[in-house]
This record gives structure tokens, C-alpha cells and sequence, in this order.
């Protein structure tokens, strides 16, 4: 067979590369645009990247050098790429934050979530961005790498600069208005106690004189007139001393009212000078049942004392106490018309507790919370019992509150209710 002169020998390093796979047709239908494939997608993936709003940063954890960033960091810094590459990432922290930046790349666990702020590299003036910052660590061909996440929070901040100066110029004007609801209450309070001390000195009078005419026109005047004598003088004569009797009786009213009002105003101006003592709660209970007891007289009301033996002691001041009380009978006399009126004392916890029942008409729930208002009443009282002043209740609460206790009322209509008062148990000697 004969040689053709013109084919060349075989070339033994193009056979090589055609049996694993890296000749030049291989290279072009296989390893090469599975390659560029991949590029491609790299390079879409960073674009991505980069569009997101936060800031990413690669650094290495043994070092703490920025390896890569992308995202808005150059726009969040605003600075050019070349200002990043190689640095420490503690240059962007503050200074407080940067003495510890080795430490926050040894985390044990998986994430660390710092709010801290960022220094522009370059910028002059100390300009900072305030950032939220999530760390995690990684492991990447044996190399711990952290994987820094910045989210731009300077929006939130300057919100609640905003809230918080909003809030701070609303709590001025509270204080400020505050401080004029007090100097008002202190005026009035001021006022009412002058008017009243102005009124009960003439009311003394008035109430002194009508009972003086009462008995001189009882004693001297009216026998001396003939009861035989016209039925219309008669008449007039019973209709004087009626009406004499009745400003008697609502002058004492209206003295009650003053002293009440004067009362109050001295509690709620802090005039009032306890006389703080050691007591046993049936010191205040007992008198001021026996200072009641005339309210129960002639009436289908029984009054039942169930105070608890051997109560530990009280600090109080014993008349005020007594006051309490008092005025808590007179309430429920007021508004009971047959059954009882019970007073228990119970110890609990670390208080006595003290209340007041009866089983009268009770008080509808929507006036409960107004009950210990001034010059409030939870229902008309009973016709034949005397009308009160609205203050007794207000009373019984400021000098309750005065003593580091608290008071309320428990009540339904129609079944009666309970008055109960807390004070706190005095410390052992």
C-alpha cells in the first residue's frame, strides 16, 4: 500500500487531550458554555445584590478585613469602592463599639443583632449613619469569614427623635398644666375655707337667736294668748313656731355642711395634723358604734358587731378613725330601712380589713365609681331619714388614703351594701 506523502504524523498531545476531554471541539460543545452559564449567572446574582437596600459585607473573622461588599454600601457610605477594599471594618464602627470589634467576630452563636452607627471613610465633619446591623459567621474553605447584613435605620431614628420630642414638649405642658390645676385647687381650696369660716360664725348667730325666739314665744308669748281666741290667730301662731323650728333645723344643717366643707378642705390642703398612735382596731370600731347607736334607736334596724378578737395594732389617729366610722353608720342608717348593719374587722395578709354592711336599697353600678365624689349621694335617702351633705364619703376616702389604706363600696340594688376599708397593719416594736 502506498504512503500518501501529504497527511502529517500524528501529533500524540492532541490525541491525549482528545481522550480526557479537552480538545478544542469538547471544549466548545461541554466545559465551556456550562462555564459562561455559570458567569452569567454570577453576574445576575451580584447585580441583584447590588440593587438590594442593605448594605453586605464579607470580612474575614481572623482579621477583620472587609473581603468583599455589595449591595447599597457605597451609597449607604458614600464612598468609592476603592475607600473598602482591604480595610477594617471596626474603621466604620464608633469608637465605643470598635475597642470590641475582635469580639463580636467570636460569637458562640449563630447571629448577633447589634444597633450601632456607621463612619463615612473620607467624609469630614463626622458624619454617621445610623444602622442595624446582623452578623453571621461562616466557614469557607477552613477560613471563618462573618457575613455582615446593615440595614439603613436613619428614617426610624429621626421618627422617634421626633416622638420623643413630641413627647418630652407634651410632658412640659402636663407639668406646666399640672402645676395650674394645683394652684387653682389651692385657691379654691383657699376660698371655700374663708367663705366658710365667714359664714359659720353668722350662722352661730342665726341658729342661737331662732332657738332663743322659740322658747320665748313658747314659755311666754303663746300661753299668754287666748285659745279662744280667732282659729286664724291660732293657726298663725302653730305655723311661727313651725317655721322657727325649721330654720333651727337647716341652720344646724348648713353648720354641718360648713364644717364638712372646712373638714375636706383642710385634707385635701395636707392642714390637717395626725396625731399618729399605736392602736387595736377596736379602739376606733366601738366608740364609734356607741357614737351611731342613737341613729338605730326606735327603728327595725339591728346593729351587729362582729369584730375578729385579738387584731394585731393599727398606726392611726384615733378621732379621724372614730369619723370613719361614724360617718359610715350615719351612711347606711341613712338608707336602710329594716334588717342590719353589720360591722366585721378581719385580718388579712398584712392589712385589716374593716367594712360596713347593710340591707338597704343599695346603689346602682353606674354611680358606684361617683360615690366618693363630692356633694355626690347614691340614691335619695329613705323620707324620714335627715338628707346628708355629699361630703362624708369624701371624707372617709382622704383620711383612708391619708393613712396608707384604700377604700370602696361593694352594692346591689335592692339587697344593701358594703363599705370596706383597708389599713395597713403596724410594724412589730
Amino acid at each position: 500500500m502506498k504512503r500518501r506523502a501529504d497527511r502529517p504524523p500524528p501529533d500524540p498531545n492532541a490525541e491525549r487531550e482528545k481522550l480526557i476531554g479537552l480538545g478544542k471541539r469538547s471544549l466548545s460543545k461541554s466545559y465551556y458554555p456550562e462555564l459562561r452559564n455559570r458567569l452569567d449567572e454570577l453576574e445576575r446574582f451580584r447585580a441583584l445584590l447590588d440593587r438590594v437596600s442593605d448594605a453586605i459585607f464579607v470580612v474575614n473573622a481572623e482579621t477583620g478585613i472587609i473581603i468583599d461588599f455589595s449591595g447599597s454600601t457605597l451609597a449607604m457610605l458614600g464612598c468609592q469602592a476603592e475607600h473598602l477594599h482591604g480595610l477594617s471594618f471596626k474603621a466604620l464602627l464608633p469608637g465605643h463599639i470598635a475597642r470590641y470589634a475582635s469580639n463580636i467576630f467570636n460569637i458562640s452563636n449563630e447571629t448577633l443583632n447589634i444597633e450601632t452607627e456607621f463612619r463615612q471613610p473620607g467624609a469630614t465633619g463626622g458624619t454617621s449613619v445610623p444602622v442595624e446591623i446582623t452578623l453571621r459567621i461562616v466557614e469557607h474553605n477552613d477560613e471563618r469569614q462573618a457575613v455582615i447584613v446593615a440595614r439603613d435605620i436613619s428614617e426610624r431614628k429621626r421618627n422617634e427623635e421626633a416622638l420623643k420630642k413630641s413627647h418630652d414638649e407634651l410632658e412640659i405642658r402636663v407639668r406646666e398644666r399640672t402645676r395650674e390645676l394645683d394652684r387653682a385647687n389651692r385657691a379654691k381650696t383657699e376660698f371655700l375655707s374663708i367663705v366658710s369660716h365667714e359664714l359659720r360664725t353668722p350662722l352661730t348667730s342665726v341658729i342661737g337667736f331662732a332657738k332663743i325666739i322659740r322658747k320665748k314665744l313658747v314659755e311666754k308669748v303663746f300661753p299668754a294668748v287666748n285659745h279662744d281666741s280667732d282659729p286664724k290667730l291660732l293657726k298663725e301662731i302653730s305655723r311661727i313656731k313651725k317655721n322657727i323650728d325649721i330654720i333651727a333645723s337647716e341652720g344646724e344643717r348648713l353648720t354641718s355642711l360648713i364644717n364638712d366643707v372646712l373638714d375636706l378642705a383642710k385634707l385635701e390642703a395636707d392642714k390637717v395634723d395626725y396625731r399618729m398612735e399605736r392602736l387595736s382596731p377596736k379602739d376606733f370600731i366601738r366608740p364609734g358604734m356607741d357614737s351611731s347607736s342613737a341613729l338605730f334607736q326606735s327603728t327595725d334596724i339591728m346593729l351587729l358587731d362582729e369584730v375578729a378578737p385579738g387584731l394585731p395594732q393599727i398606726t392611726g389617729d384615733r378621732d379621724r378613725l372614730i369619723q370613719v366610722m361614724v360617718n359610715l353608720f350615719s351612711n347606711a342608717a341613712k338608707f336602710t330601712e329594716k334588717g342590719s348593719v353589720t360591722c366585721r374587722a378581719r385580718l388579712i395578709g398584712e392589712h385589716i380589713r374593716v367594712s360596713v354592711t347593710d340591707t338597704g336599697i343599695g346603689i346602682p353600678e353606674q354611680q358606684q365609681a361617683a360615690i366618693f365624689d363630692k356633694f355626690t349621694q347614691g340614691q335619695l335617702s329613705l323620707a324620714d331619714r335627715p338628707k346628708g351633705t355629699g361630703l362624708g364619703l369624701p371624707i372617709c376616702k382622704q383620711i383612708i388614703e391619708d393613712h396608707k389604706g384604700y377604700i370602696w363600696v361593694e352594692s346591689t340594688p335592692g339587697e344593701g351594701s358594703k363599705f370596706i376599708f383597708t389599713l395597713p397593719v403596724a410594724p412589730a416594736e
